[in-house]
């Protein structure tokens, strides 16, 4: 892993509203309601564990055993899943990155159905540049990794 140790698993903290801030690292936090009911929501986590929902955000995702490739453009990264967990009310996929990836950190990506039937997606992350040309560009690269967020979240909608 890219991140020191103590951090690995973090990012399933950030997504309970008691998830503390994590400091030095860059914070992202966004939900949407997806829907309603079983269908939203069973749609909604194929969508996740297919990675259709990055393939929504122009990430093409090559999966080998636990070991993921992010590509963006021409930029491979490099992630871990640490968590996959389909649950009947929640699912949870976790991964963080690894040496090759441009950030150093953890995303976590959460699908909710609630007792009235509404299904929200939650994504959270912490992060660094890790890359020179990254950090170099932190603002840039920060505006196109919540931009890449949103679209994760648009690709889990029905």
């Amino acid at each position: 892993m890219s991140y020191p140790r103590p951090l690995h698993g973090k990012s399933e903290n950030l997504l309970s509203s008691n998830g503390e801030a994590i400091k030095g690292w860059q914070i992202t936090d966004r939900k949407l309601v997806l829907g309603y009911g079983e269908e939203c929501f069973q749609n909604a986590v194929q969508q996740l564990f297919s990675w259709k929902a990055h393939q929504h955000a122009g990430i093409t995702v090559t999966e080998s055993d636990s070991i993921v490739e992010l590509k963006f453009w021409s930029i491979r990264s490099y992630c871990r899943v640490l968590k996959s967990h389909q649950g009947l009310r929640r699912a949870v996929l976790i991964y963080g990155t690894l040496e090759k990836h441009v950030e150093r950190g953890e995303e976590a990506f959460e699908i909710r159905i609630a007792d009235n039937g509404q299904v929200t997606a939650h994504i959270v992350a912490f992060s660094k540049p890790a890359k020179w040309w990254a950090k170099l560009a932190n603002p840039v690269v920060r505006l196109v990794q919540l931009r890449i967020t949103d679209k994760y979240l648009e690709g889990l909608k029905p």
